[in-house]
Protein backbone atom coordinates (compact mmCIF):
# COMPACT_ATOMS: atom_id res chain seq x y z
CA UNK A 1 0.00 0.00 0.00
CA UNK A 2 1.37 3.49 -0.91
CA UNK A 3 2.49 5.51 2.05
CA UNK A 4 1.21 9.77 2.03
CA UNK A 5 2.27 11.92 4.67
CA UNK A 6 -0.94 13.97 5.49
CA UNK A 7 -0.91 17.59 6.59
CA UNK A 8 -3.92 18.47 8.42
CA UNK A 9 -4.93 22.36 8.45
CA UNK A 10 -8.05 24.10 9.69
CA UNK A 11 -10.46 26.56 7.75
CA UNK A 12 -9.96 30.39 8.59
CA UNK A 13 -12.91 32.19 9.15
CA UNK A 14 -16.31 32.58 10.85
CA UNK A 15 -20.04 32.26 9.91
CA UNK A 16 -20.83 33.15 6.58
CA UNK A 17 -23.99 35.63 6.17
CA UNK A 18 -25.46 33.89 4.16
CA UNK A 19 -27.00 30.07 3.99
CA UNK A 20 -26.88 30.18 0.16
CA UNK A 21 -23.63 28.92 -0.39
CA UNK A 22 -19.96 29.84 -1.18
CA UNK A 23 -21.12 32.93 -3.80
CA UNK A 24 -23.74 34.59 -1.50
CA UNK A 25 -21.05 36.49 0.57
CA UNK A 26 -20.72 38.60 -2.37
CA UNK A 27 -24.00 39.84 -2.65
CA UNK A 28 -25.20 39.53 0.97
CA UNK A 29 -21.84 41.75 1.88
CA UNK A 30 -20.87 43.65 -1.26
CA UNK A 31 -19.68 46.11 0.51
CA UNK A 32 -16.82 43.93 1.57
CA UNK A 33 -15.94 42.78 -1.97
CA UNK A 34 -12.80 43.93 -2.83
CA UNK A 35 -11.52 44.37 -6.86
CA UNK A 36 -7.27 42.84 -6.95
CA UNK A 37 -5.93 43.67 -10.39
CA UNK A 38 -3.52 40.43 -10.36
CA UNK A 39 -2.13 40.77 -13.98
CA UNK A 40 -2.73 43.45 -17.23
CA UNK A 41 -0.58 44.21 -20.03
CA UNK A 42 2.50 45.13 -18.56
CA UNK A 43 2.43 41.51 -17.80
CA UNK A 44 1.09 40.20 -21.47
CA UNK A 45 -2.15 40.35 -21.11
CA UNK A 46 -3.34 41.63 -24.39
CA UNK A 47 -6.66 39.96 -25.47
CA UNK A 48 -7.92 37.81 -22.81
CA UNK A 49 -10.90 35.77 -23.18
CA UNK A 50 -10.78 32.76 -20.67
CA UNK A 51 -8.89 31.59 -17.48
CA UNK A 52 -8.88 28.47 -16.07
CA UNK A 53 -6.56 26.93 -12.32
CA UNK A 54 -4.41 24.36 -12.79
CA UNK A 55 -5.49 21.37 -10.93
CA UNK A 56 -2.74 20.15 -9.62
CA UNK A 57 -2.85 21.77 -6.03
CA UNK A 58 0.08 20.50 -3.86
CA UNK A 59 2.93 21.08 -7.00
CA UNK A 60 1.16 24.17 -8.59
CA UNK A 61 -1.12 25.53 -6.30
CA UNK A 62 -3.08 29.15 -7.46
CA UNK A 63 -1.41 28.31 -10.81
CA UNK A 64 -3.78 30.45 -12.89
CA UNK A 65 -3.84 30.25 -16.53
CA UNK A 66 -5.02 33.20 -18.82
CA UNK A 67 -6.09 32.09 -22.32
CA UNK A 68 -5.38 35.32 -24.45
CA UNK A 69 -7.23 34.88 -27.90
CA UNK A 70 -3.97 36.46 -30.05
CA UNK A 71 -4.48 37.49 -33.61
CA UNK A 72 -5.02 35.73 -37.21
CA UNK A 73 -0.89 36.42 -37.66
CA UNK A 74 -0.16 35.47 -34.25
CA UNK A 75 -2.29 32.82 -32.85
CA UNK A 76 -2.89 33.08 -28.91
CA UNK A 77 -0.79 32.14 -26.29
CA UNK A 78 -0.97 31.64 -21.97
CA UNK A 79 0.12 34.04 -19.52
CA UNK A 80 0.58 31.61 -16.57
CA UNK A 81 0.00 33.57 -12.97
CA UNK A 82 1.83 31.27 -9.90
CA UNK A 83 0.50 32.42 -6.87
CA UNK A 84 -3.00 33.90 -8.04
CA UNK A 85 -4.19 34.19 -4.72
CA UNK A 86 -1.93 36.86 -3.02
CA UNK A 87 -0.77 40.07 -3.52
CA UNK A 88 2.34 39.37 -5.30
CA UNK A 89 1.60 37.30 -8.37
CA UNK A 90 4.30 36.31 -10.59
CA UNK A 91 3.56 35.92 -14.43
CA UNK A 92 4.67 33.87 -17.21
CA UNK A 93 4.02 34.46 -21.21
CA UNK A 94 3.79 30.97 -23.13
CA UNK A 95 3.21 31.17 -26.64
CA UNK A 96 3.90 27.70 -28.89
CA UNK A 97 6.31 27.11 -32.01
CA UNK A 98 2.83 26.99 -33.86
CA UNK A 99 0.11 28.69 -32.09
CA UNK A 100 -0.90 30.25 -35.19
CA UNK A 101 -2.39 26.98 -36.37
CA UNK A 102 -2.51 24.64 -33.48
CA UNK A 103 -4.49 28.45 -30.73
CA UNK A 104 -5.41 29.92 -33.63
CA UNK A 105 -7.51 32.90 -32.72
CA UNK A 106 -8.54 30.95 -29.46
CA UNK A 107 -11.41 31.54 -27.27
CA UNK A 108 -11.46 28.87 -24.32
CA UNK A 109 -9.12 27.27 -21.67
CA UNK A 110 -9.85 23.81 -19.53
CA UNK A 111 -8.07 21.76 -17.54
CA UNK A 112 -8.11 17.89 -17.22
CA UNK A 113 -6.83 16.37 -13.96
CA UNK A 114 -3.99 14.18 -15.67
CA UNK A 115 -2.37 17.95 -15.98
CA UNK A 116 -3.04 18.67 -19.83
CA UNK A 117 -5.55 20.84 -21.10
CA UNK A 118 -7.27 22.25 -24.22
CA UNK A 119 -8.00 25.31 -25.97
CA UNK A 120 -10.69 25.84 -28.57
CA UNK A 121 -10.21 27.73 -32.17
CA UNK A 122 -12.72 30.70 -33.12
CA UNK A 123 -11.93 30.52 -36.77
CA UNK A 124 -12.58 28.37 -39.69
CA UNK A 125 -9.91 27.49 -41.19
CA UNK A 126 -6.73 27.10 -38.92
CA UNK A 127 -4.69 26.37 -42.38
CA UNK A 128 -6.18 29.84 -43.46
CA UNK A 129 -6.27 28.42 -47.29
CA UNK A 130 -10.23 28.88 -47.48
CA UNK A 131 -11.30 24.96 -45.65
CA UNK A 132 -12.99 24.22 -43.10
CA UNK A 133 -10.04 22.45 -40.88
CA UNK A 134 -9.99 23.86 -36.84
CA UNK A 135 -10.90 22.55 -33.58
CA UNK A 136 -9.97 21.93 -29.98
CA UNK A 137 -5.90 21.64 -29.32
CA UNK A 138 -4.89 19.37 -26.75
CA UNK A 139 -1.93 20.54 -24.52
CA UNK A 140 0.51 19.70 -22.01
CA UNK A 141 1.08 21.97 -19.33
CA UNK A 142 4.67 20.60 -18.21
CA UNK A 143 6.93 23.84 -19.27
CA UNK A 144 9.52 22.05 -20.09
CA UNK A 145 7.73 21.11 -22.56
CA UNK A 146 4.80 23.41 -23.62
CA UNK A 147 5.95 26.30 -26.09
CA UNK A 148 9.36 24.83 -25.58
CA UNK A 149 9.58 21.27 -27.89
CA UNK A 150 8.56 22.34 -31.56
CA UNK A 151 9.51 26.35 -31.46
CA UNK A 152 10.15 26.91 -33.84
CA UNK A 153 8.80 23.97 -35.68
CA UNK A 154 10.74 21.22 -37.07
CA UNK A 155 9.20 18.35 -39.54
CA UNK A 156 9.62 16.02 -36.25
CA UNK A 157 7.87 18.74 -33.91
CA UNK A 158 5.28 20.56 -35.23
CA UNK A 159 4.81 22.33 -32.06
CA UNK A 160 4.34 21.42 -28.31
CA UNK A 161 0.75 20.09 -29.13
CA UNK A 162 -0.39 16.48 -27.77
CA UNK A 163 -3.10 15.94 -29.74
CA UNK A 164 -5.80 18.39 -32.61
CA UNK A 165 -8.77 17.43 -33.87
CA UNK A 166 -10.36 19.53 -36.59
CA UNK A 167 -13.85 19.57 -36.48
CA UNK A 168 -14.98 22.24 -34.89
CA UNK A 169 -14.84 25.45 -37.04
CA UNK A 170 -15.57 28.42 -35.18
CA UNK A 171 -14.61 27.11 -31.77
CA UNK A 172 -16.35 29.27 -28.69
CA UNK A 173 -15.78 27.62 -25.39
CA UNK A 174 -14.65 24.35 -23.99
CA UNK A 175 -14.94 22.33 -20.67
CA UNK A 176 -13.39 19.51 -19.46
CA UNK A 177 -15.04 16.07 -18.65
CA UNK A 178 -12.85 13.36 -17.51
CA UNK A 179 -9.82 12.10 -18.90
CA UNK A 180 -8.32 13.26 -22.33
CA UNK A 181 -12.61 14.21 -23.01
CA UNK A 182 -13.67 17.77 -23.59
CA UNK A 183 -16.60 19.33 -24.85
CA UNK A 184 -16.88 22.15 -27.25
CA UNK A 185 -19.03 24.83 -28.25
CA UNK A 186 -19.02 24.51 -32.19
CA UNK A 187 -20.08 27.88 -33.63
CA UNK A 188 -20.28 26.16 -37.49
CA UNK A 189 -23.23 23.97 -36.51
CA UNK A 190 -24.17 25.63 -33.75
CA UNK A 191 -24.35 22.84 -31.81
CA UNK A 192 -22.42 21.13 -28.78
CA UNK A 193 -19.63 18.03 -29.83
CA UNK A 194 -17.71 15.38 -27.61
CA UNK A 195 -14.28 15.27 -28.27
CA UNK A 196 -12.14 12.14 -26.80
CA UNK A 197 -8.84 12.05 -27.63
CA UNK A 198 -7.90 9.36 -26.20
CA UNK A 199 -4.15 8.76 -25.65
CA UNK A 200 -2.23 11.56 -27.27
CA UNK A 201 0.20 11.64 -29.91
CA UNK A 202 3.24 13.01 -28.28
CA UNK A 203 4.36 16.60 -28.53
CA UNK A 204 4.59 17.79 -31.82
CA UNK A 205 3.15 14.89 -33.65
CA UNK A 206 0.74 14.17 -36.40
CA UNK A 207 -1.60 10.86 -35.65
CA UNK A 208 -5.28 11.68 -35.05
CA UNK A 209 -6.65 8.20 -35.88
CA UNK A 210 -8.29 7.19 -32.30
CA UNK A 211 -10.31 10.32 -31.75
CA UNK A 212 -13.73 10.36 -31.39
CA UNK A 213 -16.67 13.29 -32.03
CA UNK A 214 -20.28 12.89 -30.97
CA UNK A 215 -22.38 15.84 -32.40
CA UNK A 216 -25.01 16.39 -29.79
CA UNK A 217 -28.31 17.75 -32.39
CA UNK A 218 -30.80 18.24 -29.38
CA UNK A 219 -28.28 21.44 -28.78
CA UNK A 220 -28.80 24.25 -30.42
CA UNK A 221 -27.05 28.07 -29.81
CA UNK A 222 -27.15 31.19 -31.12
CA UNK A 223 -22.92 33.00 -31.29
CA UNK A 224 -22.77 36.62 -30.67
CA UNK A 225 -22.33 38.90 -34.07
CA UNK A 226 -19.43 40.14 -32.47
CA UNK A 227 -16.46 38.43 -33.66
CA UNK A 228 -14.65 38.42 -30.61
CA UNK A 229 -16.83 37.35 -28.14
CA UNK A 230 -16.86 33.84 -27.21
CA UNK A 231 -19.38 31.59 -25.66
CA UNK A 232 -17.98 29.74 -22.64
CA UNK A 233 -19.37 26.67 -21.35
CA UNK A 234 -18.83 24.18 -17.98
CA UNK A 235 -19.20 21.04 -16.19
CA UNK A 236 -20.53 20.36 -12.65
CA UNK A 237 -18.70 18.72 -10.20
CA UNK A 238 -21.21 15.94 -9.91
CA UNK A 239 -20.10 14.88 -14.06
CA UNK A 240 -23.90 15.22 -15.40
CA UNK A 241 -24.67 18.86 -16.70
CA UNK A 242 -22.60 20.93 -19.28
CA UNK A 243 -23.97 24.82 -18.92
CA UNK A 244 -23.20 26.61 -21.98
CA UNK A 245 -23.81 30.52 -22.67
CA UNK A 246 -26.12 30.75 -25.67
CA UNK A 247 -24.46 34.24 -25.92
CA UNK A 248 -26.63 35.63 -29.44
CA UNK A 249 -30.54 35.48 -27.76
CA UNK A 250 -29.06 35.69 -24.14
CA UNK A 251 -29.77 32.34 -22.42
CA UNK A 252 -28.13 29.87 -20.54
CA UNK A 253 -28.89 25.89 -21.28
CA UNK A 254 -27.76 22.88 -20.05
CA UNK A 255 -27.29 19.30 -21.78
CA UNK A 256 -27.62 16.05 -19.09
CA UNK A 257 -24.35 14.44 -20.44
CA UNK A 258 -25.45 11.06 -19.48
CA UNK A 259 -28.12 10.95 -21.89
CA UNK A 260 -28.22 11.09 -25.51
CA UNK A 261 -28.12 7.92 -27.65
CA UNK A 262 -26.33 7.33 -30.57
CA UNK A 263 -28.07 7.48 -33.87
CA UNK A 264 -26.12 7.38 -37.17
CA UNK A 265 -23.05 8.17 -38.38
CA UNK A 266 -22.27 11.71 -39.52
CA UNK A 267 -19.95 13.25 -42.62
CA UNK A 268 -16.92 14.91 -41.50
CA UNK A 269 -16.60 18.68 -41.95
CA UNK A 270 -13.11 17.53 -43.63
CA UNK A 271 -11.35 14.18 -44.65
CA UNK A 272 -9.86 13.93 -41.22
CA UNK A 273 -9.26 10.28 -40.23
CA UNK A 274 -10.86 9.60 -37.21
CA UNK A 275 -12.16 6.32 -35.28
CA UNK A 276 -15.90 7.81 -34.60
CA UNK A 277 -17.91 11.05 -35.66
CA UNK A 278 -21.27 10.07 -34.83
CA UNK A 279 -24.82 11.75 -34.19
CA UNK A 280 -26.32 11.73 -30.85
CA UNK A 281 -29.88 12.34 -30.09
CA UNK A 282 -32.59 11.95 -27.42
CA UNK A 283 -30.45 14.03 -24.94
CA UNK A 284 -31.95 16.21 -21.91
CA UNK A 285 -31.51 19.76 -22.96
CA UNK A 286 -33.04 22.45 -21.07
CA UNK A 287 -33.16 26.37 -21.37
CA UNK A 288 -32.15 27.44 -17.51
CA UNK A 289 -32.46 30.82 -17.67
CA UNK A 290 -33.82 33.33 -20.36
CA UNK A 291 -34.24 36.47 -19.23
CA UNK A 292 -32.28 39.56 -17.79
CA UNK A 293 -29.28 38.65 -19.79
CA UNK A 294 -27.39 41.00 -22.08
CA UNK A 295 -24.59 38.85 -24.49
CA UNK A 296 -23.85 36.30 -21.34
CA UNK A 297 -20.04 34.82 -22.23
CA UNK A 298 -18.13 33.03 -19.15
CA UNK A 299 -19.73 30.85 -16.94
CA UNK A 300 -18.79 28.73 -14.09
CA UNK A 301 -20.65 26.61 -11.38
CA UNK A 302 -19.38 26.03 -7.37
CA UNK A 303 -21.96 23.70 -5.31
CA UNK A 304 -25.48 24.89 -6.09
CA UNK A 305 -24.34 28.37 -7.74
CA UNK A 306 -23.75 29.38 -10.98
CA UNK A 307 -22.15 32.37 -12.10
CA UNK A 308 -22.53 34.65 -15.51
CA UNK A 309 -20.28 37.68 -16.92
CA UNK A 310 -22.94 39.48 -18.20
CA UNK A 311 -20.53 41.05 -21.16
CA UNK A 312 -23.69 43.64 -22.01
CA UNK A 313 -23.66 45.42 -18.74
CA UNK A 314 -20.56 44.65 -17.62
CA UNK A 315 -21.60 42.47 -14.43
CA UNK A 316 -21.29 39.77 -12.66
CA UNK A 317 -24.44 37.74 -12.08
CA UNK A 318 -25.24 34.97 -9.59
CA UNK A 319 -28.30 32.29 -9.90
CA UNK A 320 -29.14 29.96 -6.81
CA UNK A 321 -30.08 26.43 -9.07
CA UNK A 322 -31.91 24.78 -6.49
CA UNK A 323 -34.33 27.66 -6.38
CA UNK A 324 -34.90 27.24 -10.00
CA UNK A 325 -32.32 29.48 -11.27
CA UNK A 326 -32.90 32.28 -8.75
CA UNK A 327 -31.10 35.31 -9.46
CA UNK A 328 -29.51 36.12 -6.38
CA UNK A 329 -27.61 39.69 -7.21
CA UNK A 330 -25.43 41.39 -9.74
CA UNK A 331 -21.62 42.04 -9.22
CA UNK A 332 -20.68 45.37 -10.39
CA UNK A 333 -16.67 45.83 -10.85
CA UNK A 334 -15.01 49.07 -9.30
CA UNK A 335 -13.87 50.62 -12.94
CA UNK A 336 -15.88 51.68 -15.79
CA UNK A 337 -16.51 49.84 -18.94
CA UNK A 338 -16.14 46.40 -17.95
CA UNK A 339 -15.67 43.69 -20.82
CA UNK A 340 -16.05 40.79 -19.15
CA UNK A 341 -15.01 37.53 -20.63
CA UNK A 342 -14.86 34.37 -18.50
CA UNK A 343 -14.95 33.74 -15.06
CA UNK A 344 -13.80 30.77 -12.86
CA UNK A 345 -14.18 30.10 -8.91
CA UNK A 346 -10.64 29.43 -7.47
CA UNK A 347 -9.91 27.06 -4.85
CA UNK A 348 -10.27 29.69 -2.27
CA UNK A 349 -13.62 30.73 -3.39
CA UNK A 350 -12.85 34.13 -4.69
CA UNK A 351 -14.30 35.38 -8.06
CA UNK A 352 -11.46 35.51 -10.48
CA UNK A 353 -12.45 36.74 -14.21
CA UNK A 354 -10.98 38.32 -17.37
CA UNK A 355 -11.45 41.74 -18.71
CA UNK A 356 -10.64 41.78 -22.60
CA UNK A 357 -10.59 45.26 -23.99
CA UNK A 358 -9.06 46.83 -20.36
CA UNK A 359 -6.34 44.00 -20.62
CA UNK A 360 -6.50 42.87 -17.22
CA UNK A 361 -7.14 39.67 -14.65
CA UNK A 362 -9.47 40.66 -11.64
CA UNK A 363 -9.54 38.79 -8.44
CA UNK A 364 -13.18 39.80 -6.13
CA UNK A 365 -12.13 39.15 -2.39
CA UNK A 366 -14.80 38.60 0.12
CA UNK A 367 -13.97 38.31 3.26
CA UNK A 368 -16.68 36.27 4.21
CA UNK A 369 -16.02 33.78 1.25
CA UNK A 370 -15.18 30.42 2.04
CA UNK A 371 -13.48 27.74 -0.15
CA UNK A 372 -16.25 25.57 -1.89
CA UNK A 373 -19.15 24.17 0.18
CA UNK A 374 -17.72 25.49 3.46
CA UNK A 375 -19.72 28.39 4.47
CA UNK A 376 -21.52 26.35 7.24
CA UNK A 377 -20.63 27.29 10.96
CA UNK A 378 -17.05 26.04 11.75
CA UNK A 379 -16.99 24.46 15.39
CA UNK A 380 -13.28 23.55 16.62
CA UNK A 381 -14.50 22.05 19.99
CA UNK A 382 -16.82 19.37 18.61
CA UNK A 383 -14.50 17.23 16.25
CA UNK A 384 -10.24 17.06 17.26
CA UNK A 385 -8.71 15.46 14.94
CA UNK A 386 -4.78 13.98 15.29
CA UNK A 387 -1.88 13.31 14.93
CA UNK A 388 -0.65 16.20 12.54
CA UNK A 389 1.14 15.39 10.35
CA UNK A 390 0.22 11.87 9.68
CA UNK A 391 1.32 9.45 7.47
CA UNK A 392 -1.37 7.25 6.41
CA UNK A 393 -3.78 7.06 9.34
CA UNK A 394 -5.86 10.44 11.29
CA UNK A 395 -7.93 9.60 14.13
CA UNK A 396 -11.34 11.64 14.60
CA UNK A 397 -12.66 12.11 18.02
CA UNK A 398 -16.00 14.00 18.59
CA UNK A 399 -18.04 15.04 21.83
CA UNK A 400 -21.37 13.46 19.59
CA UNK A 401 -21.86 11.16 16.93
CA UNK A 402 -21.96 12.45 13.66
CA UNK A 403 -24.14 11.12 10.78
CA UNK A 404 -21.45 11.01 8.65
CA UNK A 405 -18.09 12.36 7.36
CA UNK A 406 -17.62 12.80 3.94
CA UNK A 407 -14.26 13.50 1.92
CA UNK A 408 -14.30 15.76 -1.28
CA UNK A 409 -12.16 17.61 -3.33
CA UNK A 410 -11.78 21.33 -3.15
CA UNK A 411 -14.50 21.27 -6.32
CA UNK A 412 -17.06 19.88 -4.05
CA UNK A 413 -16.88 16.46 -5.41
CA UNK A 414 -17.62 13.29 -3.34
CA UNK A 415 -14.49 11.48 -3.11
CA UNK A 416 -15.19 9.17 -0.32
CA UNK A 417 -18.24 8.57 2.25
CA UNK A 418 -17.72 7.06 5.70
CA UNK A 419 -20.08 5.80 8.78
CA UNK A 420 -18.35 6.77 12.14
CA UNK A 421 -18.85 6.47 15.88
CA UNK A 422 -17.26 8.45 18.31
CA UNK A 423 -13.99 7.62 17.78
CA UNK A 424 -12.76 6.35 14.58
CA UNK A 425 -9.80 6.24 12.53
CA UNK A 426 -9.63 7.12 8.61
CA UNK A 427 -7.27 5.60 6.68
CA UNK A 428 -5.97 8.54 3.39
CA UNK A 429 -3.19 6.44 2.46
CA UNK A 430 -5.17 5.72 -1.38
CA UNK A 431 -5.68 8.95 -1.95
CA UNK A 432 -4.13 10.73 -4.67
CA UNK A 433 -1.81 13.95 -3.67
CA UNK A 434 -4.32 17.02 -3.08
CA UNK A 435 -5.46 19.24 -0.76
CA UNK A 436 -9.41 17.63 0.66
CA UNK A 437 -12.61 18.47 2.49
CA UNK A 438 -13.48 16.75 5.18
CA UNK A 439 -17.03 17.43 5.45
CA UNK A 440 -19.13 16.22 8.92
CA UNK A 441 -22.22 15.72 9.07
CA UNK A 442 -24.43 16.30 12.41
CA UNK A 443 -28.26 16.23 13.37
CA UNK A 444 -27.64 20.24 13.45
CA UNK A 445 -24.99 21.53 12.19
CA UNK A 446 -22.35 20.53 9.27
CA UNK A 447 -18.17 21.20 10.00
CA UNK A 448 -15.80 21.22 7.37
CA UNK A 449 -12.00 20.96 8.10
CA UNK A 450 -9.39 20.53 5.42
CA UNK A 451 -6.71 18.10 4.86
CA UNK A 452 -3.50 18.21 2.48
CA UNK A 453 -2.27 14.99 0.99
CA UNK A 454 1.24 14.66 -0.53
CA UNK A 455 3.58 11.80 -0.89
CA UNK A 456 6.03 11.14 1.61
Amino acid sequence: MKTFKVILTFLIGGITASAQGNLGAYIDNAANNKFVEIANATNQISTPVDLDFHLDVINRPFELWVNNKGTSNSGGNTVIISDADTDTPSHKYVRDGNAWHFMALSSGIAFGDNGNFATSQDIIDANRNGGKFTGPTLWPSDLSIYGIVGNPPTSQYNGSHLDMIHQSPYGKGIAWESDNVFWIMDGYDLTVKRYNFHGDHGPGQTYHGDGEVRVYKDVSFKKSLTATVPSHCVIDDNKQWLYGCSTGDNKIFRLDITTGLYNKNLTKINNEPLAEYSEFLNATVEEVITTGLDKPVGIDIVGNQLIVTNNGSGELIIYDIDDDFAEMGRITPDYANADLMGVKIGPDGQIYFVDYSNKKVVRIENDQSFPVSTDEILNEATVKIYPNPSNSVMNFDFLETPRSIEILNLNGKLIQSLDLELRTQVDVSDLNAGIYLIKISFEDKVIHRKISVTKS
